[in-house]
């Protein structure tokens, strides 16, 4: 299994979104928790204290609110995501690390995403990270045969070492060029964003598909 502390940035809180939430890495990382509304109920259950709580304050049960740490946040033109995000430069807790993205309905999965985009925050899941890149990205963290995919964040020019697809300058937009499923095939790996913003997706445990070598 990958490092999380090898690749993540020097980032300063977790952001835990009403998603499914990998409860092991949020303990690992050590870092003050910023809960979007119903996400405190699920951190609390598995024995993790939020710094803070904030958002609407509707999904989160009131009765766990008495002794801790909340903001209730009225704002119906921005979501919970976008009220913890914006706490949290308030309070000088990013970049961070953001979680529970990928869980609720699809429309909320990409409405989550596209707010992302705009920051310089990165995500992960119980096996995936995510990081937003701009200029020079190095590691040497990644085992060969790393499922890698990359986007235009929503657009970028990037050039790449290491990838079994190199990309050579390559124009990535969304909804019309990315490298899916791309594979490390050396180390360390490079990134060269030459202009705009990508959107990394690194997969933190060994996926066994048509691209792994093996069984190609």
């Amino acid at each position: 299994m990958i490092s999380f502390s090898k690749i993540l940035p020097n980032c300063r809180s977790v952001l835990c979104l009403d998603g499914t939430l990998p409860y092991g890495h949020i303990r690992q990382m050590g870092l003050p928790i910023l809960a979007a509304d119903g996400a405190a109920s699920k951190l609390i259950r598995r024995g993790l204290e939020p710094w803070m709580i904030l958002g609407d304050l509707d999904s989160v049960d009131p009765k766990l609110l008495s002794g801790r740490n909340s903001l209730k946040i009225f704002d119906q033109n921005r979501s919970d995501f976008e009220k913890a995000l914006h706490f949290a430069q308030e309070a000088s807790l990013v970049p961070t690390a953001v979680t529970g993205i990928d869980g609720g309905f699809l429309d909320h999965v990409f409405g989550n995403f596209s707010i992302l985009i705009q920051t310089h925050s990165c995500f992960f899941s119980r096996d995936i990270l995510g990081l937003l890149l701009e200029g020079e990205f190095q590691t040497d963290a990644l085992p060969l045969h790393t499922k890698i995919s990359l986007f235009g964040a929503p657009q970028c020019t990037i050039r790449s070492r290491g990838l079994r697809w190199e990309l050579q300058s390559q124009e990535l937009s969304f909804g019309r060029m990315m490298s899916l499923g791309n594979r490390t095939c050396s180390s360390p790996v490079e990134l060269q964003v030459l202009s705009g913003k990508a959107l990394v997706f690194i997969h933190t445990e060994e996926v066994r598909d048509a691209g792994h070598p093996s069984d190609s």
